[in-house]
């Protein structure tokens, strides 16, 4: 069965391209979003929003070989299951920090507000980075994963994880002096 956001393409060429996109690469794309997300119901949601993303631009996809087409598909499809992954650890980083702070943990309000003035600075500072390094960063520094972690999330290897971190790390101290 197809899912609802193929069947309400108006264009019948539009359509039943989709149709052919949907039918050979879904298994590839759940397969691709879930050793991302390792979620059942997670992987079958990015696989649905990988398709709406494919379908807004199928025009875009008619004049392309099959290697570029599955190649551009598994990597809107990985960027999606990220986009779903840091959306899911940022709330739930977000609602942690947010139910342990309490003001009895600081010496005084002022202590509070200089660390959350220099949290805002630091979290200000990630703007300066690049995508790659922000993401290694706010995975390392914001949720504790380990490189090994680190490198399977984004499919890039352990030495690359830590290459990325220390040149993020030089980029940040210069433009928080």
């Amino acid at each position: 069965m197809l899912p609802i956001f193929i069947l309400s393409i108006n264009n019948s060429t539009d359509r039943s391209f989709a149709e052919v996109l949907y039918k050979q690469h879904k298994n590839k794309i759940y397969k691709a979003v879930y050793k991302i997300l390792n979620n059942k119901q997670d992987a079958e949601d990015a696989t649905a929003d990988t398709f709406i993303k494919i379908i807004d631009n199928i025009k875009d996809y008619y004049n392309k070989s099959e290697d570029e087409l599955i190649s551009i598909i598994i990597t809107i499809a990985k960027n999606t299951a990220i986009d779903k992954y840091r959306r899911k650890k940022k709330i739930e980083f977000i609602s942690i920090s947010e139910d342990y702070i309490e003001e009895s943990d600081f010496d005084d309000i002022n202590d509070f507000i200089v660390k959350q003035a220099l949290y805002d600075k630091l979290y200000t500072a990630l703007d300066v980075l690049d995508e790659d390094y922000s993401r290694i960063v706010k995975l390392k520094m914001g949720y504790n994963y380990s490189d090994k972690e680190i490198s399977k999330i984004l499919n890039i290897s352990v030495a690359n994880v830590k290459t990325r971190y220390h040149r993020a790390k030089k980029i940040l101290l210069k433009s928080l002096k």
